[in-house]
């Protein structure tokens, strides 16, 4: 497993043409404020959104009233696609992170789309990339997981490097405890990631990349 490979988070935009991605972003654009929902868990998939500019957090509340963030969504996603399948609902919240700006794709529109331009393959490429992110994220050294996760993050977000993010949040996307995460940010240093109360900063991206290359044996 190389590096690269194992950070890839490809969104739709690098798995298809530009006329493809084009056409999915000719529809209105709507713009959300940071802190603003963009999709709600338990909304009908009545439509999906084609993220133009931004980054999101998708967070899911389980039953028992406990949240999960399950990843971070950048410029050139689509979000919300799998509530088209069967007329199903959202499964999670997503949430901007920063002021974004999306393509409102209507549901019927999208499904015909991907059949007339034969994107059913990047669409499960696409799948297959988030679920091994999500099983990554919860494998190996707490520390090794926290530097992944904060790579990816980089990689989504176009190279910035500070994040209004709390420990709990970092906490509940590694699966761990709020003072497992300040453990790791204390093996990591000051010299590779700082946190305030509502703030990450990233401050040497090659720092966590040399961490998560001793994770996979590089």
């Amino acid at each position: 497993m190389s590096e690269e490979s194992s950070l890839s988070v490809s969104p739709l935009r690098a798995l298809v043409p530009h006329k493809e991605w084009a056409g999915l972003t000719r529809y209105p654009l709507q713009t959300f404020l940071s802190g603003r929902a963009l999709l709600r868990q338990g909304g009908r998939g009545t439509h999906v959104l084609a993220l133009v500019r931004g980054l999101v957090k998708v967070v899911r509340t389980d039953r028992d009233g406990r949240q999960r963030l399950l990843a971070f969504r950048g410029e050139g996603e689509i979000l919300g696609e799998m509530a088209l399948q069967n007329d199903g609902v959202r499964l999670a919240d997503v949430w901007a992170m920063t002021d974004c700006q999306a393509s409102i794709v209507p549901a019927a529109d999208f499904q015909r789309f991907v059949h007339e331009h034969r994107l059913a393959f990047p669409l499960a490429v696409m799948a297959f990339n988030r679920l091994r992110e999500q099983t990554e994220v919860h494998d190996g050294d707490i520390h090794e997981r926290l530097a992944m996760a904060l790579l990816r993050l980089v990689e989504v977000s176009g190279g910035d490097t500070s994040f209004s993010l709390t420990r709990e949040e970092l906490a509940q996307h590694i699966a761990v405890g709020r003072k497992a995460v300040s453990k790791a940010l204390e093996r990591l240093g000051p010299d590779r990631v700082t946190a305030g109360k509502s703030r990450i900063e990233v401050v040497s991206v090659e720092g966590l990349r040399q961490t998560v290359a001793s994770r996979v044996g590089i």
